[in-house]
């Protein structure tokens, strides 16, 4: 989660799991009038939001984000990452899900905070409707889960290797933009040629050069497209990884990648 404060007003960007209250621990931080921008629907990004009223999120990831603030499957996904913490946390704990009416968040839109402009620009691939906030005094971009370490594409909701590059090609035009780009896992920082990295990882995947290294998470069989070391970096150095499964690396019209 990342909170962005300008003179006039506050942007909550993701809400977390929805564990504890949120809003109260938010209220120490900002006095302003606060708005919340939901990146994508995924339950460690959204399963908050119940506590908030107003509340943007591209509706292409409405659905997802139904299924993914429903408390057992908070609860399931915390079993298999971190059944210490679910084991001290009672029913009150968890936030409630979100009940009203999610406000259209979509490709280009911009909020002026006063003096901070945020600027949402999309990069489908983890989701179909997940966006990246780009602030623009600024010059950061908040890619989230959209590009870094290790893209999400093997889940039902990703799309295709070849759409993501595309989509990757295309976010490239926005690079003038920023100096910093800040990710919501791992160390949260990741240097501007993230997005290259993982554009070479697309071509090699399409080419059946990169490592393809079985790898099990969350119940799912994927590969990465380059092998880490012990702390999940790249062996070769650079940053940017994908996770995907064969079956959803062409797009419809090509035959799928076999294992």
């Amino acid at each position: 989660m990342y909170l962005v404060e300008g003179a006039d007003k506050a942007a909550l960007i993701d809400t977390g799991y929805g564990i504890g209250d949120l809003k109260g621990y938010v209220e120490t931080l900002t006095e302003k009038p606060l708005i919340v921008l939901i990146t994508h629907g995924h339950l460690d990004h959204v399963a908050g939001a119940g506590q908030f009223e107003q509340v943007y999120m591209n509706h292409a990831d409405i659905t997802l984000a139904k299924e993914h603030s429903m408390v057992e499957m908070r609860k399931a996904a915390m079993r298999n990452s971190a059944p210490q913490l679910l084991a001290g946390l009672t029913e009150k704990d968890f936030i409630p899900p979100f009940t009203g009416e999610f406000l259209p968040l979509q490709d280009g839109q911009t909020f002026d905070l006063g003096g901070v402009t945020l600027k949402l620009l999309a990069l489908r691939g983890h989701t179909n409707g997940i966006l990246t906030v780009l602030n623009v005094q600024d010059r950061t971009i908040m890619l989230g889960d959209a590009c870094g370490v290790g893209v999400l594409l093997c889940l039902p909701e990703s799309t295709n290797i070849e759409d993501y590059r595309a989509n990757l090609i295309n976010m490239q035009h926005n690079e003038p933009l920023y100096d910093q780009v800040l990710r919501e896992h791992g160390k949260f920082e990741s240097p501007c040629s993230v997005l290259e990295d993982c554009i070479e990882a697309c071509d090699h995947i399409l080419a059946g050069t990169d490592d393809a290294v079985r790898t099990e998470m969350m119940g799912l069989v994927a590969y990465r497209a380059f092998a880490v070391d012990e702390d999940g970096k790249r062996l070769d150095g650079k940053e940017g990884n994908l996770l995907y499964k064969p079956e959803k690396v062409y797009a419809s019209n090509h035959s799928s990648k076999s294992k």
